[in-house]
């Protein structure tokens, strides 16, 4: 009985302590944290800092909601939200445990030892979300983000149209519509998601749409992430080095002058408004190769440097044409990703990098540097950014999925005038929706059938 008494009385007490006293002392710690970061403004002798306006409970955690002082931006909490995040983890107590937690224990003799279960369970870090609308909402997640999301056959039920799944985030999955923002730039250190990611892609557009998608793979790392694709109908050719690779650019760059020189005689604005289906797709996986700056071969420098004058003309115009680019790299500088190729891809997609400077090249701002080491954690950055986690496609799912459009392709041969022109190839279709003659586009083809 006696023990009863004491039980009920101690879980009583922790109950109350949780819901009342847990919020009070995670607002106080972010306070404290906020005025030792230096978020504070000094006006008329006094120090001006956050003032805690209201929190709220949700499933997933806390919310508290803030009033920034004059003087600071959002920006300036932005850059101190690792401190913020550190600083709620240096402490550990029954202040994780949720009145969920504490719901569950059942009045027993043993049940510091149910406490104590209930914490080692406890041991993962807390991850806080920063938005500003007005006011500095921090946002505690009770739970971490999932290290691991499988790519399955749910994945590919959830991307209609041209879109792809870019992951989990707090906010739940996140897809990239290619026909909204037609060119994408993924960087990151490697084997931190990057090669998965671009099968996903590849994987997808040719499952959603296998009769409207024409891709063209430059793999400049040997043409081994993306061999197993290479059979596929859908898939024009896989370039693994600087001179296959620019005899493919070069044929992209002959097909989408032409569909901009009909576009123009037949009035349209772009490719939706002329009713073609076909999309072409161009994904680069390791860009840096194709950088002419500090090539010291002048022969191989100028194929790079028409390499990326063509990269450069997709990104400024091929959008609009139905030309969409991928662009990936493991090095983002101002040489491997050049400004009118980055100002021209709207969508970011930015794993692990080592250092502040390479996430400012790729995102304009610092962030990819303190993501965790979490293979397929990234950034994706549109006109909002969120941090998700990319999922994880298996081979075999790969393989599976992609079977039913496998063709036996004939062998390529040696090719001479071809290399640098496309009108006389023999794999033109007429798209009936827009009416386009065969002389206009040389890459919209049925059945995908490639000349050799």
């Amino acid at each position: 009985m006696i023990l009863e008494i004491v039980g009920v009385t101690c879980m009583s007490g922790l109950l109350t302590y949780t819901k009342f006293g847990n919020g009070t002392s995670e607002a106080s710690k972010i306070q404290r944290i906020a005025n030792t970061c230096g978020l504070t403004v000094q006006e008329g002798g006094k120090t001006h800092t956050i003032h805690l306006l209201r929190r709220k409970r949700h499933d997933w955690g806390m919310e508290y909601v803030y009033r920034v002082p004059l003087g600071l931006s959002f920006e300036d909490f932005k850059k101190k939200q690792q401190y913020i995040e550190d600083g709620l983890n240096h402490k550990r107590g029954i202040l994780d445990l949720t009145i969920d937690d504490l719901k569950s224990l059942r009045i027993r003799s043993d049940i510091l030892e149910q406490i104590k279960k209930l914490m080692h369970g406890k041991k993962h870090r807390k991850e806080i979300l920063l938005n500003y609308d007005g006011t500095l909402k921090i946002s505690i997640y009770k739970e971490p983000l999932a290290e691991s999301v499988p790519f399955d056959e749910s994945t590919l039920d959830g991307c209609d149209g041209w879109k792809i799944c870019m992951g989990e985030s707090r906010e739940g999955v996140i897809h990239h519509d290619f026909d909204k923002i037609p060119h994408l730039v993924v960087a990151g250190t490697t084997r931190y998601g990057k090669s998965v990611f671009l099968k996903n892609v590849i994987t997808t557009l040719i499952h959603t749409q296998p009769d409207s998608v024409r891709i063209t793979l430059i793999d400049l790392k040997g043409g081994l992430a993306f061999n197993r694709f290479k059979d596929a109908k859908q898939v024009v050719e896989v370039a693994k080095d600087v001179n296959e690779s620019l005899t493919e650019l070069r044929k992209i760059h002959t097909d989408m002058v032409k569909r901009q020189k009909y576009f123009l005689a037949k009035g349209y604005e772009d490719i939706k408004e002329a009713r073609m289906k076909q999309r072409d797709f161009i994904i680069i996986d390791e860009a840096a190769e194709l950088a002419s700056q500090g090539e010291p071969d002048n022969a191989v420098k100028k194929l790079k440097v028409e390499c990326e004058h063509i990269i450069a003309e997709i990104a400024r115009i091929g959008g609009g044409l139905g030309f969409f680019l991928t662009l990936c790299t493991q090095y983002p500088t101002a040489d491997t990703l050049p400004r009118q190729v980055k100002q021209n891809c709207d969508a970011k997609l930015c794993f692990k990098l080592q250092t502040d400077t390479a996430s400012r090249v790729v995102l304009d701002e610092g962030g990819a540097e303190d993501l965790p080491f979490i293979k397929g954690r990234g950034i994706y950055q549109t006109d909002r950014k969120h941090i998700v986690q990319t999922p994880f496609i298996q081979n075999d799912f790969i393989d599976k999925t992609i079977k039913p459009h496998i063709i036996i392709k004939a062998r390529k041969e040696v090719q001479d005038a071809e290399q640098t022109t496309r009108t006389d190839r023999d794999d033109s279709l007429v798209i009936e929706d827009a009416g386009l003659p065969n002389n206009v586009t040389n890459r919209n083809v049925t059945p995908f059938r490639r000349r050799t």
